[in-house]
């Protein structure tokens, strides 16, 4: 309700009438006036619950992300190796972790799920390869005991072991783990092909017989007819990749990490973590004003508007919001979009296509802050590397092309 203040020879209002807001003020000569303005409508708080938990999802998966790039950007067969590999491990994870936050928000999730801000990979059921190849025979991995395990007969060769493991020359195995701590361990196994095949195996010649390569030690040993593999660390949400050496290029198998024992956190535990907020109107509306009413809650404040000023592909630079470039050779880039403004509660990705378009775009990263860089973007032919708003609005894009493109 307004409330009328003496002016001299009139009155003033202060308070609320209706939809319009009056309050007191005064002109350039510092006489009283009065002022009026109009309550705008409601607004929808872009911190939303729904939201949020999107935003909690993908910051799981980008921290998986950020621990799996050795193994995950070469994994998936259908897609060329580099981002699109990594593309197609974030997009058929999240729907994972979405159905898996919406059937176990409290308890019994395949998923750990990051709270606000937190850093380091949670372990979860993750797809981590993808393809035809034929999973790894006669060895048995036991993460829990940090142990792996291949029996053979009295007297095996090297050439027993591989038609032991179902394996060619040139072909070998990844075996790789999520732990509770928050690391993602992994060795590949590769049977030698510099030693013959007939070679007898033995306890004096395993660590000849079996090379390694990962960021795990690992222990050989060899006794009893039995191989065994002894991790410094490992954990029961493992799996083997195999690789297997197809016409010049590598097959994988589906590997699927063996679900984790009630990973931490729980929706229910890490979603309250994230700035939620409600509906709520603009300037006070919906409450009366009078001259002795609280102040109206503060609004969130959007950013700047994103103004994309220029791009930088592996040391070719443009400075238009819209621009080309051209490469020398298709492959590998650097990719960095200098822009103006901030990014407040909008959400800005990078991502690329083979048309100016946001529809069957792919996930290059998303964007936290500018300039917004990303190393070792595979472009395979001509490409349009692009920042998007709000997964639908395009600010700025720039055509990659190669020698000879048009």
């Amino acid at each position: 309700m307004a409330k009328a203040k003496s002016g001299g020879t009139r009155s003033f209002l202060r308070g609320r009438v209706g939809s319009d807001v009056y309050s007191i003020g005064k002109d350039a000569k510092g006489n009283k006036q009065q002022i009026v303005r109009s309550l705008a409508e409601s607004v929808a708080n872009p911190q939303t619950l729904s939201q949020m938990r999107g935003r909690m999802i993908m910051s799981t998966i980008m921290q998986a992300v950020s621990s799996m790039a050795a193994i995950i950007d070469h994994s998936f067969d259908n897609v060329p190796a580099g981002q699109p590999n990594v593309s197609e491990f974030i997009r058929r994870n999240y729907a994972l972790v979405k159905a898996d936050v919406a059937a176990h928000p409290a308890s019994g999730n395949t998923f750990g799920l990051n709270k606000y801000g937190e850093k380091g990979i949670k372990q979860g059921a993750y797809v981590v390869a993808d393809g035809s190849a034929i999973d790894l025979a006669g060895a048995t991995l036991n993460g829990a005991s940090k142990t792996l395990t291949i029996v053979l007969s009295a007297g095996a060769t090297i050439a027993d072991l591989r038609s032991k493991l179902g394996l060619g020359v040139e072909d070998y195995f990844t075996a790789v783990c999520i732990t509770a701590d928050g690391k993602f361990l992994f060795n590949r196994f590769h049977v030698s092909q510099s030693l013959a095949s007939a070679t007898e195996i033995s306890a004096g010649n395993i660590n000849d017989v079996i090379t390694l390569d990962g960021n795990v030690a690992v222990t050989l040993a060899f006794a009893n007819n039995t191989i065994t593999a002894t991790f410094a660390d490992f954990s029961a949400n493992a799996g083997i990749i195999v690789s297997r050496k197809e016409n010049a290029t590598y097959k994988h198998n589906d590997v699927v990490l063996a679900a984790p024992s009630a990973p931490t956190y729980t929706s229910d535990d890490a979603l309250p973590t994230y700035p939620t907020g409600t509906q709520r109107f603009l300037n006070g509306g919906g409450e009366e004003v009078g001259p002795f009413s609280p102040e109206p809650s503060p609004t969130p404040t959007p950013g700047e508007p994103i103004t994309v000023t220029g791009w930088n592909i592996s040391g070719h630079s443009v400075n238009r919001t819209e621009g080309e470039v051209e490469i020398d050779s298709y492959g590998n880039v650097n990719v960095t979009a200098n822009a103006s403004g901030s990014i407040g509660t909008d959400t800005y990705k990078l991502m690329m296509n083979s048309s100016k378009s946001v529809s069957g775009a792919t996930l290059i990263q998303e964007i936290s802050e500018f300039p917004a860089s990303a190393t070792s973007v595979n472009i395979p032919s001509e490409r349009y590397v692009m920042i998007v708003k709000n997964d639908s609005e395009i600010i700025g894009s720039c055509r990659v092309y190669s020698l000879g493109q048009d």
